[in-house]
């Protein structure tokens, strides 16, 4: 399915795909956060680091909370750089409100991007990304289970 396909469901049910995430689609589950493969990849092992408590703005973190995320991000940049030379975070938080912002989920979240530059990128890339079905989506998870532990 394109990911404009599974926005438009996202955005007419105002489920929060964060908050209702599997834990068998989980790498890693902390005390304030988990780790997931990103459903829609802008490149192979591209991860995500998820607040389990619904938040948009990355200030309203408490302390324990952004102690738990900056460990996170260390531990699985490090592993993704065993294997790529170039790691790009990415943080989102805040509100969905523009469209041209590419912003599709209103839960604030990380990205891990092995070997991909963060550029503004056209409307229509971030459209044409591609979303995986659940059974990919968890085969995925269990894969990079064993790569990135």
């Amino acid at each position: 399915m394109k990911y404009k396909e599974e926005l438009n469901i996202i955005n007419k049910t105002h489920i929060c795909p964060f908050c209702h995430e599997k834990k068998e689609n989980m790498l890693y589950i902390g005390r304030y956060f988990f780790v997931i493969p990103a459903r829609a990849p802008y490149s192979k092992h591209h991860i995500l680091i998820v607040p389990k408590r619904h938040v948009n703005i990355l200030s309203t973190l408490t302390h324990a909370e952004l102690l738990e995320m900056h460990k996170l991000i260390d531990i699985r940049a490090k592993k993704l750089h065993k294997k790529y030379k170039d790691i790009s975070l990415l943080l989102r938080d805040g509100l969905v409100k523009d469209p041209l912002i590419n912003k599709s989920v209103n839960h604030l979240h990380f990205h891990l991007i092995p070997n991909v530059g963060v550029y503004i990128q056209s409307q229509t890339k971030a459209e044409n990304r591609t979303w995986m079905g659940d059974m990919t989506y968890t085969k995925t998870a269990q894969t990079y289970k064993k790569t990135f532990l």
